[in-house]
Formats: C-alpha cells, structure tokens, sequence
C-alpha cells in the first residue's frame, strides 16, 4: 500500500489527460524472451530496445570476457603470464611503466624472460596510442606545429620498424598498428599498400579485420560494402565500429553486386538487418539458405522473437502500444482511436506474423543451424505465441531433456506455466498445483507475474489475478526500473479513455465493478487454505481493509448506501481513527482526511449552518447520517422535510469533486473534466462533476418547503451548483430577496426559515 500511496499523490497533478507523465518505451515493452541467456554481447548494442540503436556498447556484455588481442598475447607466451595483467597493461599503463621494476606480472615476465622484441613493440604500441589519440587542442600555432612534426617523425621510424622486423608474429602487429596510425594521419595510400602486402592473403583472424576495418576508409568501389558487412559478422570488437560509420551510406544493391561468394551474401542481408524494426523474416529465410550456420542469423532470429514479443504482448498484457511504432505495419496508421478491441486486433495480425516465423523455423534443419539451443527455446517462444499450448508443453519438455543446463532453461519453465494457465477455459481457470513452484520461484519477475495474472483475469479468475498482481507492488522499486509493470485500463468495454496503472489497488479502484470486488474479497479467507495461497494472499489479506473501505466506497458511486454502510461498518472503528483525520494517520496521506463536516460546511462559504450534532467525520459516519436524513426528508411525517432534503443536498455537493468530502467517492481528484469522459470512466463520474445529486435534492427542498425565504434558498443553491453565477431563476421568482442572496453574507438568516 505504501506504493499505491506514492503513486496517489503523483496522479493528484497527472490523472488521465493531464500534462503528466505517461510511460512509453522500455517502461511497457514486454520482453520474456530475454537477449542475456544468449551469449551475443558483441551483437548487445543491437538487441531490440526503444532506447539503443546501435551504439550504446558495453564491454562488461562482451561473449568473451578478454579481447582478441588479450587472448593473442596469452597464448603467445604459453600462458605463462594471467590474462589479467594482460589486460592491466593495455588498460591502464603508459609507455613510462614499460621498465624493469614494473610490478605488472606482464612486462615482467617479458623483462625477465629478456623478450627484446616484444618490449620494443608494446613500447613502440603505446606511443601510438598517444598518436593516436592526440587532438588538435592547442590554441598555440607554433606547438601544433610542433606536435604534428613529432608525429611525423615518429610514423617514419615506424614505418622503417615495420620494415625491419622479421618476426611474422611482431610483423603483423606492427602492420596493423602502422595501418591504424596511417588513418588517424590520413595517410590513405599506406593503410591501402600495408593492407595488401601483409593481410590481402593472410589468414583472416582479429588482425585481419581490424586492418580491414581501416582500409575500407580508403576504398569507393562496391567492394567495400562486402568488406563491412564481413567485418561485422566475423569481428566481434570491430562489430559497433563498423555499423557506426558505415549503415548510413551502405548500398545493399552495390553489394551484392559485388560478391558471389553464399556466404557474404548472407552477411551483407545479416548488415541490413541488424537495426530493422519491422518483420525481417524474408531476410531470415534468405540468410538460412545462404550461410544455415550464420552466428548472426542466430541473433536476428533473437532478435525477431523480441519483436514480435513486443507486438504482441506489449498491447495484449498492458493496453500499451508497442514500444516502437512501426510504418506500414499491418496496423490502420490513420486509426487514432486506440481501444482494448484495436490493440487485441493488433495482437491477433502480429500473432499471424508469429506464425509465419514459426513455420520458418519448423522448416530449418536444426543438424544444419549453429546455436541449437536457442531455435529450439525460439520455436517454444513461438508456439505460445500462437497459442499451441499443448504443443509448446510438449516442446519444453523435450528442450530439458536436450539441454538441460541452458540458462533459458529456466525462462521456459514460466512459459510453462503460461500456457497450463491460459489453456483453460473462461469461468474454469485456475493456478494448477504443478505450476505453484514456478510461481514461487518467480514472485520478483514482475512482468512474468503480471502475465501470469492477465492470463488468469480474461478467463474470468479475478480473485488469483488481483492476488498476482498485489505481488507485483511488493517486488517493484521505487525509482525507475524496466522490470516494473505499468499498464491501462477502463471500466467500459470499449477502453476508449484508459488509465495508468502501476499497482493492483488503483487497478481496482478504477476498473472492477462493486460487485467482483466483492467476490474478490468474499474469497479472501477461503484461500488461506494452503501455503501457497497464504503467500499469494498475504498483501490481499494485509490490506483488507482497505479493500472493504473500497467497496464501501464503490457502492457510494453507485449510489447503493445501505451495501456501503454493510461494508464500512464491518471494519474496526480503529481504521476510521487512524485513516481519515488530520492528526493521526496510518496509511493514507493528509491529503484524504476530512477536515469539515458535508452536511453542515461548504468550501468557500462562510457558515450558516448550525452544526445540531457534533460527529467525527470518516466514511462510515457519513454514510450513516446520510441514509439517516434521507429517511427523515422522504417520510411524510417528518416536520421540516425541506431541512433534511437540504442537508442531504449539502452532503452530495461537498461529495462531488469540488467539496470538502469527495474522498468518500475518490482516492485521488482532479479538476480536468472532459464531456463523454463520464462514459468511459468511474461509473458516477458525470454526477461527480455535474453535481446532479445534489441540484436534485436542493430542488426537492425547495419543493418540500413552505417557507418562501428557505424556498429562495434552495433555489439559490441550485443555480449556484449549476454555476449559473446570476440566479436568474432567483431574480424572477423571488426577486426581493435576489439582492441578500447574490453574496455569502446573509445565508443564515434564510436558512433560519428551515428551522
């Protein structure tokens, strides 16, 4: 409940059509299928994500842990030194610690060892680095001049140590290293000359196409495309750096023009795909055919399986759009009227898709494929996706028995779990006892979880949904999380004007009825029948009360008092105390307490009723006097009908969402009032706003009275509730008392007529 009460006064200022904010992007993307049970750190810039395109890189996601070069040099000394200090010298030491008191285990083995040559590369290595990441920053002209002299210097004698060494090994790192420094100089003819001599022919590892990468620069015929798109699915360190510069300007046409060879024209379609936000399953099939056992073709089918996650559970589970909105799409783009009926029809098109990409995969022969695990747990993905739950369930099981220490492993036992759930029919579903271990296993994967509960709730199990999504308030953060679930809802079939969700308590407050509240907290105590469901229940049956003040408090909107008197008065008196006044509160914030009484007081209006009894003022008190005087004011044998009429009126103008009381109707209010808005929201949201209650009780006052001064009165009101500001009706009728009645000033004497 904590949560829900952060979140009430934030929506105070962002209820629905406010200025406020509304999630989008990774805060609704629905992702099950998650990208880190693979290993593709090098492809991670690439994964489908509304916020990254292809250039946020982190080295803590890398597939291998140590760079190409790291490994190179481990494995040129036998393994003698640790990688570690491999890595420490390229990370973190300058040219003046290459020396022989170095504590780096690196440079002194090779010290020690007297290995001459590598010393004079790795020193000769780390001036290029200098070179390499000099910038013109010197407003002095002459010591720019003086840089770019010593620079020039230094890349002859490199060049000339080039020439010199006759150590194939040290010849091709100071090849690429000349190659890498010529680019950073300009110096295009060497990249190109250097690149042909040494790699041209050379065995094609991390050299090869880190030298490749450069010389692309120096090339404007077709080629080069071959060349980048080679590089991208052969080089993992070069993979982000090649993107970057080359996808804007790349021409697929030129390309394939330019190469016969299946599989680099596997990589070029694979290039092309990388970034595609719409269905890449043509580009798939055509990848498969050229080169079945691409590693990047592995990816991309990762990555297509994320997509369509997106299209289809992102609106199915949370009323959301996808996170990325797609052109020409099979959507109706000119439809700007998102419902609940167009966001399932969106589903159920993208669903079809899913299916085209299942076939696909059914096609492939897996003996021919490079990461089995992976098209086997896609296939799985897939047939939930489409709804083949008894097929999907056959699959998981075959996939633990194939691989049974997969890390997706674990991520299909919860698709598992979502298809017993979801092949159930309306009216019968239930949590089946195999599947509670997984539940409990999960309780803090929220967006599993919510699933989990969305399923049970559209085959007509509320009470479990609810339970599930109470879990879900428990498990998220307070700051911004991606695992938090956020999503929409109407209490009107047509969901045309949906609100945001962040916890199951406001979920209820707007969309359920009464009435399945009620059977949501009629199965509270008969679902402490077992451990699990006292975990399931725990927040539920926590918060209780709570629930029963909201059904109270629903049955106020529906305007039904005695079922709301029934439920506030089933609740400890205590709860009235610490919740709604100004000096002790428990759960609620100052913001909900009642602070005048609405049958005696008005906002803004100097008081002119006396106060006949004194009462603490709650929901439960409230209610009471008001089925009271509404008895007194319908029962033709009480004397001053009109008094009570009044009053009553009174209480349902300080009800509405500019009195005093209206948090016996609401958790949170907001000023913002949209003509239609009443269709598609709280079931008494016109009489909340237009005050009708109220304008009809004050009329049958002024019916009821026989008193022309209380009869003024009434009317009065009634214009002021219409906010008709000059009464012309008061002016007509009772135009001697039109002037006394137009301020604030005289309203106790006329109400003194009632008595």
């Amino acid at each position: 409940m904590k949560k829900f009460l952060v979140f009430t006064i934030l929506l105070l200022s962002n209820t629905l059509f406010a200025c406020g904010y509304s999630p989008y992007g990774e805060d609704v993307r629905y992702c099950l299928f998650k990208p880190n049970h693979f290993n593709f750190g090098e492809y991670y810039s690439f994964n489908y994500h509304s916020n990254l395109w292809g250039f946020d890189y982190d080295d803590s996601n890398r597939t291998n842990k140590y760079e190409s070069n790291i490994l190179d040099w481990y494995n040129h000394l036998g393994g003698k030194v640790s990688l570690e200090s491999i890595v420490d010298f390229n990370l973190n030491l300058s040219v003046i610690d290459i020396h022989s008191k170095s504590k780096n285990e690196f440079i002194h083995y090779l010290i020690l060892n007297n290995k001459k040559s590598e010393i004079n590369y790795l020193i000769n290595s780390k001036k290029c680095e200098e070179l390499n990441s000099w910038q013109e920053s010197n407003p002095w002209e002459k010591e720019k001049l003086d840089i770019q002299e010593k620079n020039k210097s230094f890349y002859e004698d490199l060049i000339k140590i080039y020439n010199q060494e006759n150590n194939n090994y040290l010849k091709r790192k100071y090849a690429f290293q000349l190659i890498r420094t010529a680019y950073y100089l300009q110096d295009f003819k060497t990249i190109s000359s250097i690149f042909t001599k040494q790699f041209k022919n050379s065995k094609k590892d991390y050299l090869y196409y880190w030298s490749l990468f450069f010389n692309c620069f120096t090339k404007n015929d077709a080629s080069k495309w071959v060349d980048v798109a080679n590089i991208l699915a052969n080089c993992p360190e070069k993979t982000n750096a090649c993107y970057y510069y080359f996808h804007s300007n790349f021409n697929l046409k030129q390309a394939l023009n330019a190469t016969s060879n299946p599989i680099e024209i596997a990589n070029i379609y694979a290039f092309v795909s990388l970034q595609k936000v719409d269905k890449n399953l043509s580009n798939l099939e055509f990848i498969y055919r050229k080169n079945p056992n691409s590693r990047v073709l592995d990816f991309l089918l990762l990555r297509e399986i994320n997509k369509i996650e997106d299209w289809v559970y992102t609106p199915y589970y949370t009323n959301y759009l996808p996170s990325i909105e797609v052109s020409n799409h099979f959507w109706n783009e000119t439809d700007d009227k998102v419902t609940t009926q167009t966001l399932r029809a969106r589903s159920e098109k993208d669903r079809i898709y899913a299916s085209q990409v299942l076939n696909f995969i059914n096609f492939v022969d897996f003996a021919k494929i490079n990461n089995k695990p992976l098209w086997h747990s896609a296939q799985i993905q897939l047939l939930f996706i489409t709804k083949k739950y008894s097929e999907c369930i056959i699959e998981i099981d075959a996939f633990q028995n194939l691989f049974p220490n997969e890390k997706i492993g674990k991520e299909l036992q919860k698709i598992r779990a979502l298809c017993i759930v979801s092949n159930q029919e309306f009216g019968k579903a239930i949590i089946p006892n195999q599947i509670k271990t997984i539940i409990l296993q999960n309780l803090n994967d929220s967006r599993f979880i919510f699933a989990l509960g969305r399923e049970l709730e559209f085959r007509g199990n509320s009470s479990d949904a609810i339970a599930l999504f109470s879990i879900i308030d428990s498990s998220t953060s307070y700051g911004y999380d991606s695992s938090d679930v956020e999503w929409q809802g109407s209490r009107m079939k047509t969901f045309q004007n949906m609100d945001v969700f962040y916890n199951y308590f406001d979920y209820l407050d707007y969309v359920y009825s009464a009435n399945e509240l009620q059977l949501i907290i009629s199965n509270l105590n008969k679902k402490a029948d077992s451990d699990f469901n006292k975990i399931l229940y725990k927040k539920l049956r926590a918060d209780q009360n709570y629930l029963i003040d909201l059904l109270g408090t629903k049955y106020i909107r529906e305007n039904n008092l005695q079922n709301a008197l029934t439920a506030f008065k089933s609740i400890d008196y205590t709860y009235w105390a610490n919740n709604y006044n100004a000096w002790e509160r428990d759960k609620y914030s100052e913001y909900l307490s009642f602070d005048q009484n609405p049958f005696y007081t008005l906002k803004y209006t100097e008081e002119f009723i006396p106060h006949k009894e004194k009462f603490i003022v709650t929901k439960l008190s409230v209610t009471s006097h008001l089925i009271n005087f509404i008895e007194k004011a319908t029962n033709p044998k009480t004397k001053d009908r009109a008094y009570y009429y009044f009053l009553v009126a009174n209480c349902y103008l300080n009800m509405s969402d500019e009195g005093n009381s209206w948090m016996m109707r609401r958790y949170f209010s907001s000023s913002n009032y949209y003509e239609g808005y009443e269709n598609e929201s709280y079931i008494d949201e016109r009489e909340y706003r237009l005050k009708l209650k109220a304008i009809e009780y004050y009329k049958k006052a002024y019916t009821c009275s026989k008193k022309d001064k209380f009869k003024a009165l009434s009317l009065r009101m009634m214009e002021f509730v219409q906010k008709k500001s000059k009464y012309d009706k008061l002016a007509k009728e009772f135009p001697q008392y039109y002037d006394d009645l137009s301020s604030c000033n005289s309203l106790n004497e006329y109400f003194k007529s009632a008595e």
